[in-house]
């Protein structure tokens, strides 16, 4: 029964479920399809959706293109930030080998004023001799005669001439004794100045025997001819100041000495105390009072002289009792060596005289021979005096870089040639400021020019000089100050060279405009161009702080304190 039933139920079980199965497959086919159809549309739509999302061509191209774009642009941003970065590198390194020193202008700080503290006594001191000089004019000129103005003018040219190409040595002392005192050995600096003076007193006395003996002719050089009026006063007036060869240039070299170790004070006392003598004896030896007899011309050429002895014997005196000179340092013949030095510097400070005076001289011969009254050289000594009240302020500041130039330049511990540079490049702003200043006070001078003279024809050729040397100023506190500075590096021989083509290119210019007492004056701004160019050049490009050179010249200067360390 249980089999029965068993295979009952499994045969109903079969059948139903063979049904089930049978339907469901039935129901599946007719569904196919359907879904088949469903699936395609399905992967229609998703074909044309990514189509629509692809882009075609141009779109490709484009979205290219803007991706270049932004690529290039983020690797231009990187490389200006890089350049930036060298860039802040470079200025950080970059102080010795710019043009100008980073603090170069004026902004009242120490280095300017230790400057203005060496500059003010140095000015006074250079101020006092041509103030003097117009005292001169000025007592010449109350004699109310033209001719004596223009022989007083023409004499003290042939003599300041052959003076200045004589004295070489004090130029060359000043950087060798700022140099030793740089050192802090006494016993240098007593053997370097007594070298100087040793040397100075020897030519100054062939220099006086030259000019006393040679006198006429070297005014002939001038234009004054033998027998002439002028001749007549000036040949005494060269005489008198020839005696004093030796006195005079003592006082240079004592003057180069203390300026070398940056005493400024001392030798403006000096030059007050012995300028005031001159100032005295003036009107008493040119008028004559009492039993002492009126000399005209010769009497100032005797008040100078006598203020020129006494103006040695103290700064003999002055530089014994400091112990700045032994007595047998000044009576000690130099070595070879050391007159090999001042030989050297001093053959290219005299070639530099040389051609510096040819000009002068030639200025003076071309005034001289412009007319016979004397009206025109008159007008000149008096444009010459009140223009060299300015053109030795500005030769008072270009004394500092002569001075604080080689004591930078030779002691690390002073700074070295970076701070040289700094040195150098302000002084340069003040020589600018400075000119300018002094081309307006010279501009106002001119209604007070009947100081001089009162020959109402000499005031009126007078003025438009003074015009001219005003507007020179400017140029002149670049020229004196870059002049300078090369004096402080020693290289005179280079400052002679170019002088000596400067002195060509006036003369040339004195060829083609100087027959007028304008044109002469004109003839002086082809003169300090060119004296401009040369200097500039060699701060700039071509002399140790030029920016190219100033690296080896720190290395040189660090080597040889090294080396001297080491022994």
């Amino acid at each position: 029964m249980f089999s029965t039933t068993s295979n009952a139920s499994v045969s109903s079980f079969g059948v139903s479920r063979f049904g089930g199965l049978k339907s469901s497959l039935v129901a599946s086919a007719s569904r196919e399809p359907r879904a088949r159809g469903l699936a395609a549309r399905a992967r229609e739509r998703t074909s044309l959706a990514f189509a629509r999302s692809r882009p075609d061509h141009a779109e490709l191209n484009s979205m290219r293109k803007i991706a270049h774009q932004s690529r290039a642009r983020r690797e231009g941003l990187g490389a200006k930030a890089a350049a930036m970065d060298a860039g802040d590198v470079a200025r950080s390194n970059a102080g010795a080998e710019a043009w100008l020193s980073a603090d170069s202008r004026p902004r009242n700080d120490a280095l300017d004023r230790v400057i203005l503290a060496l500059f003010i006594p140095a000015m006074l001191n250079f101020l006092i001799i041509p103030l003097v000089g117009a005292v001169d004019v000025f007592w010449v000129g109350r004699l109310k005669d033209a001719t004596a103005l223009a022989a007083q003018g023409a004499a003290n040219q042939v003599f300041q001439s052959a003076f200045w190409i004589i004295s070489f040595i004090p130029s060359v002392v000043a950087p060798v004794v700022a140099k030793a005192a740089a050192g802090g050995n006494k016993n240098e600096l007593s053997k370097k100045i007594g070298e100087g003076i040793f040397c100075a007193a020897f030519v100054g006395a062939m220099g006086m025997i030259f000019m006393y003996t040679m006198r006429e002719r070297c005014l002939g050089v001038v234009g004054v001819a033998a027998g002439s009026s002028t001749a007549a006063q000036a040949a005494p007036y060269v005489g008198f100041r020839a005696l004093t060869f030796i006195p005079a240039i003592l006082s240079t070299v004592g003057f180069a000495a203390f300026r070398g170790t940056l005493d400024v004070m001392t030798p403006m006392k000096i030059t007050l105390a012995s300028q005031m003598m001159n100032v005295v004896l003036d009107p008493l030896l040119i008028f004559g009072f009492g039993a002492i007899h009126a000399m005209g011309v010769a009497g100032a050429a005797i008040a100078t002289s006598i203020s020129e002895v006494f103006s040695a014997v103290l700064y003999v005196y002055l530089l014994v009792k400091r112990n700045l000179v032994q007595l047998g340092d000044m009576i000690r013949p130099p070595s070879w060596k050391a007159l090999g030095t001042l030989l050297v510097g001093g053959a290219g400070v005299q070639l530099r005289a040389v051609a510096q005076n040819i000009t002068f001289l030639a200025v003076m011969r071309a005034i001289l021979t412009m007319d016979e009254t004397g009206t025109a050289a008159a007008a000149h000594t008096i444009s010459s005096q009140i223009f060299q009240l300015g053109v030795i302020a500005i030769l008072a500041l270009s004394t500092i870089a002569t001075i604080l130039i080689p004591q930078r330049m030779n002691s690390m511990a002073k700074g070295g040639p970076r701070e040289a540079k700094r040195i150098a490049d302000r002084l340069l702003f003040w020589g600018v400021g400075i000119g300018l200043l002094l081309a307006f006070m010279q501009a106002g001078a001119i209604p007070f020019i009947g100081i001089f003279s009162s020959l109402s024809e000499v005031q009126e050729q007078a003025k438009m000089p003074c015009l001219i040397g005003a507007a020179l100023q400017p140029l002149n506190g670049l020229v004196f100050v870059g002049e300078g500075l090369m004096q402080g590096h020693q290289a005179f021989l280079r400052l002679a060279g170019g002088m000596f083509i400067s002195t060509g290119a006036m003369l040339l210019a004195l060829h083609l405009y100087g027959n007028s007492l304008a044109g002469v004056w004109f003839c002086f701004i082809v003169f300090n161009s060119f004296r401009l160019f040369f200097g500039m050049r060699h701060h700039f490009f071509d002399g140790p702080l030029a920016p190219r050179n100033i690296k080896a010249s720190v290395a040189k200067l660090e080597a040889a304190e090294a080396k001297l360390k080491s022994n």
